[in-house]
């Protein structure tokens, strides 16, 4: 054989283990999800590597029969040719000039080519690809039927198949637009609420204590129903001497059959359970429903009560804002005479972003109160100011110990009257 056609054929040869080898890692690479939305457009490449990543035993037989027929057909005519014209040493020469050339070429170049660009080049490939399933399905049918026998007689593996997405190709699910996948933004927004439930603390959503009603744990009867009746709550947290010290949980349904008078409630009120503000609400969750309980009280490392937590909350985190037929809906914003917005203190800051769009900053704060805390560090008196990305924030009803309510009004840049207001921050005393 002349050396011309020895070298085509070995080029011929290096290209096909180069197809085969990149197919491989190719379909390995490729996105399933953007594949099933270009099949549901109508593109038949895409239909085709579907339904080969739904035989990965046959697709990857292929690719691997593929390439071993080409090494061993590119070695054996490179070696013949060259114990033809040098004798026994040519077989030693043979291995190694070809060696590294099928190693690069064949091999690494084409796998680092189709790893960073399958979505581009495997819809081309895949019909080649395919066809040479169909070629050596017999081979193939072979050697998978053998290989079949011995995972499921011998070995005795499982032949189900692990059809779950991961975290993160579900993410890029949702990352779809509404006409590829039919999520709603509500749903889209609940499975993203999910993935993040295990990442937040108790801390994060509880009540707190200064939020809470407690009632003191030598309260009669008497007075634990009359709370009931007015505040409609089916729980409340028991005191001993200071707010702090929380000590049991009173169900108000253990009040239905008990006399109204002046007797003490301490035979009804039920142990406590406490968690620290860093435990995980996953976590939570699975101890309040294994309990069979309602709610926790949250400690800190001191032992003192911070706030309390109820099934409630924690649920709230996936779903929103749940109302019962207690609760009586707050607004905590409205507009202000003049423009811009009374704001509750308590607003988280979030919720304003979201639903008034002020684009205020976050940080070790929850609420509007607490950026304007953090940026004064005193409790300030009403009418001082914080300008906050162009937001005048104006503190309108303070008491000895929380601001109540803000005014904030977005500055325009004609009315900005000179340097000092189109700071980004400034406080007037």
């Amino acid at each position: 054989m002349e050396l011309s056609t020895t070298l085509i054929l070995i080029g011929l040869f290096i290209l096909m283990e180069a197809f085969f080898s990149g197919s491989e890692i190719g379909m390995i690479a490729i996105n399933r999800i953007k594949m099933k939305q270009e099949a549901d457009e109508g593109s038949s490449s895409a239909a085709i590597v579907l339904n080969l990543l739904n035989m990965p035993e046959k697709l990857f037989a292929t690719t691997s029969l593929g390439t071993n027929l080409a090494v061993v057909s590119s070695t054996s005519i490179f070696t013949a040719y060259m114990v033809t014209h040098m004798g026994e040493q040519g077989e030693l020469l043979a291995m190694l000039i070809l060696s590294p050339i099928i190693l690069f070429a064949g091999e690494i170049v084409p796998k680092m080519i189709l790893q960073n660009r399958a979505d581009t080049i495997m819809p081309i490939l895949v019909r080649p690809l395919n066809l040479s399933l169909r070629i050596l399905l017999p081979i193939i049918n072979f050697f998978t039927g053998i290989s079949g026998f011995i995972t499921k007689k011998i070995i005795r593996v499982s032949d189900d198949n692990d059809k779950s997405f991961s975290r993160d190709q579900i993410l890029q699910v949702l990352s779809l637009d509404s006409q590829t996948i039919e999520l709603d933004a509500i749903e889209r927004t609940m499975i993203h609420k999910i993935f993040n439930f295990g990442e937040i603390t108790v801390e994060q959503c509880m009540v707190p204590l200064v939020q809470l009603t407690a009632i003191p744990d030598d309260s009669t009867l008497e007075e634990a129903h009359q709370l009931a009746v007015e505040t409609g709550y089916s729980r409340f947290p028991i005191f001993h001497e200071r707010m702090h010290n929380i000590i049991g949980i009173l169900n108000t349904f253990d009040l239905l059959n008990q006399p109204t008078d002046d007797s003490s409630i301490s035979h009804l009120v039920r142990p406590a359970h406490y968690v620290p503000p860093s435990k995980k609400i996953d976590d939570l969750l699975n101890e309040l429903q294994q309990r069979g309980l309602h709610m926790a009280v949250v400690v800190d490392e001191y032992g003192g009560c911070t706030g309390l937590t109820t099934v409630e909350d924690l649920l709230e985190e996936i779903v929103g804002e749940i109302e019962d037929e207690y609760d009586k809906p707050e607004q905590q914003f409205k507009p202000y005479t003049g423009g811009g917005y009374l704001i509750d203190g308590a607003m988280e800051i979030d919720a304003i972003n979201e639903t008034i769009r002020l684009n205020l900053p976050t940080g070790n704060y929850e609420t509007l109160a607490g950026l304007l805390l953090n940026r004064l560090e005193t409790i300030p008196q009403p009418g001082e100011q914080v300008i906050v990305n162009d937001i005048r924030l104006t503190v309108k009803e303070t008491s000895r110990r929380k601001i109540q309510s803000v005014i904030a009004m977005k500055i325009f840049p004609e009315k900005k009257a000179d340097p000092a207001t189109t700071a980004e921050e400034t406080t007037d005393s």
